[in-house]
């Protein structure tokens, strides 16, 4: 890179010293701009001029051309490629010459006879505006062009014309110029096998993580579980959530989600496919929310196992860990719709950020998890502390318990939960930053991805909610679900004892005939009583 900058720099002070043309043309004087076209704003030069080698008269009409060429691009048939496009298309300009300044022939022959052959491949023809003829032989103070980095390129070297992802077949398309694989198509960086073995890990993890956190939601919702704490349940929902995505796009199927119509792939904008954007909101709004949740726990763990904050304390603390947990994550989710960086992942065909740009991987999904992570590592570490030096009273209870019954139990049972979910947190990052670091290798057929590195991403970030069934598995949940089920049942009337009811007069003798006991239900009898000389009915 540094000396394709000293190249670009002495280019410039040959421009500026010599001047001269770079074909055997008409001289075409223009205003130099500055470029515009983000495939070509890191080349070491920032100024164009219009029209350009390729006949196009503004950058837009340049920018659209050199989409056509993405595909390519990404298979890497050659590396000097980018910087040969972009010296036709957005050819370095300086007002010292009259000429736009292109490629040397060289660097044309040394692309063409690498690309050349995949294009053949699939019926594409080298075009016209890229005939390497009309470029000078070499640099010199007559003809000015770019030779490219100075390297020795086997151009004899055989090309792999298995181009799968490059096929533009019967049912392939071409969203913006260039070729996109058919939705029924395969290849590409896994092959089927590697796709349905992950289709199944993924299907079964889901569904365990789906029962799971729900029964540790509702257990802990009705007082049940190991320890109360308000994070630890909202933590059960959010991987509730994302149990529930996983499993909509297992029963929706890779077309479902991966396509928007029977040929296109959403891989362009992955919102036009209804589940698609559905699946991307459950996975990525609540996975971010479990994990800020995460953060949350271990401030609240620290705030009433380490610092004894009161209940006034914890109410007030309940209320900003609300904001924080929901709002975070909303954040990102808007930038991630707003920006529109919503696309299908090839291994599992499911929706995410991230899965075919580098810097929303980055920016959206790995510094996001870096970030969370971080935090709260740091209010463990401060809580263990505070904890490990803190006196204890007689009988080892702390001075602020969580609960009124075993509290150092539960603080450290709270803690360690804590602690040991940081473990599946890092190895979602490590996973995602191998991915960063080698998706580039991928795509260009250098590297092969190792397929158990990504599925353990997918085991990890389920592990959470999968292993929640232990918050909960103990004589005390059992006893709450024994309860709400005996609330809903159905309810058995009191039998009420026989009540005796008569009616006696004033100046009454004795009754003749006792009266007989009768229930509330039933009509009253009437008891006859006999007074002398006549008779008296109540």
């Amino acid at each position: 890179m540094r000396a394709g900058a000293m190249f670009l720099a002495s280019l410039a002070i040959r421009a500026l010293l010599f001047g001269g043309t770079l074909v055997a043309s008409e001289p075409m004087f223009r205003t130099c701009e500055p470029i515009r076209v983000k495939m070509c704003s890191d080349l070491g030069y920032n100024m164009t001029g219009m029209p350009n080698l390729g006949g196009n008269d503004i950058q837009q009409e340049a920018d659209y051309n050199l989409q056509t060429f993405s595909p390519l691009i990404q298979y890497g048939c050659s590396r000097h490629l980018k910087l040969f496009l972009c010296s036709v298309y957005v050819p370095m300009c300086t007002e010292k010459v009259a000429n736009p300044i292109g490629p040397c022939r060289g660097l044309c022959e040394n692309v063409r006879s690498r690309c050349y052959p995949v294009l053949q491949e699939f019926g594409f023809p080298w075009a016209d505006a890229l005939n390497c003829s009309r470029f000078p032989v070499e640099n010199n103070h007559d003809h000015m062009c770019m030779e490219g980095p100075k390297d020795k390129i086997d151009i004899r070297a055989p090309v792999d014309p298995a181009v799968s992802k490059f096929d533009c077949g019967s049912r392939g398309s071409k969203p913006t110029g260039g070729c996109v694989r058919a939705c029924d198509q395969g290849g590409g960086v896994f092959d089927d096998t590697e796709k349905r073995i992950a289709e199944v890990w993924i299907t079964v993890w889901a569904l365990a993580c789906l029962a799971s956190s729900l029964g540790a939601a509702l257990t802990l919702t009705l007082g049940g579980g190991k320890i109360r704490a308000l994070p630890l349940a909202i933590l059960s929902l959010c991987y509730f959530l994302v149990g529930a995505g996983w499993t909509l796009r297992s029963f929706a199927g890779r077309a479902g989600v991966h396509c928007v119509d029977d040929a296109t792939p959403s891989s362009e904008d992955g919102l036009r496919n209804v589940n698609c954007a559905f699946i991307f909101l459950l996975l990525y709004y609540f996975g971010m929310a479990a994990n800020a949740w995460w953060v949350c726990l271990c401030a609240w763990w620290l705030a009433r196992a380490g610092l004894s904050w009161t209940p006034d304390k914890m109410r007030s603390l309940a209320s900003f860990l609300h904001v924080c947990g929901w709002g975070f994550p909303a954040v990102q989710t808007v930038a991630a719709l707003v920006h529109r960086d919503v696309d299908s992942d090839e291994l599992t065909g499911t929706c995410y950020v991230g899965n075919k740009n580098l810097t929303t991987l980055l920016y959206l999904v790995l510094m996001p998890y870096f970030f969370y992570f971080f935090v709260g590592v740091v209010l463990l570490a401060i809580g263990w502390t505070l904890i490990l030096y803190k006196p204890k009273n007689g009988g080892g209870t702390a001075s602020a318990p969580l609960t009124q019954t075993a509290p150092r139990k539960e603080r450290d049972f709270l803690g360690a939960l804590c602690a040991l979910y940081a473990i599946p947190t890092f190895c979602v990052i490590a996973s995602y930053h191998y991915e960063y670091s080698n998706r580039e290798d991928w795509l260009s057929g250098v590297k092969k991805p190792v397929l158990w590195a990504l599925l353990l991403r997918h085991f990890m970030s389920l592990f959470v909610g999968i292993s929640s069934i232990f918050w909960i598995w103990s004589a005390k949940s059992a006893q709450a679900w024994k309860s709400a089920l005996r609330r809903l049942g159905p309810r058995k009337r009191p039998s009420k004892p026989a009540q005796v009811l008569c009616y006696p007069l004033a100046h009454a003798q004795p009754p003749r005939q006792p009266c007989r006991p009768v229930h509330a239900h039933r009509k009253v009898p009437r008891c006859h009583h006999l007074r002398s000389g006549s008779e008296t009915i109540i």
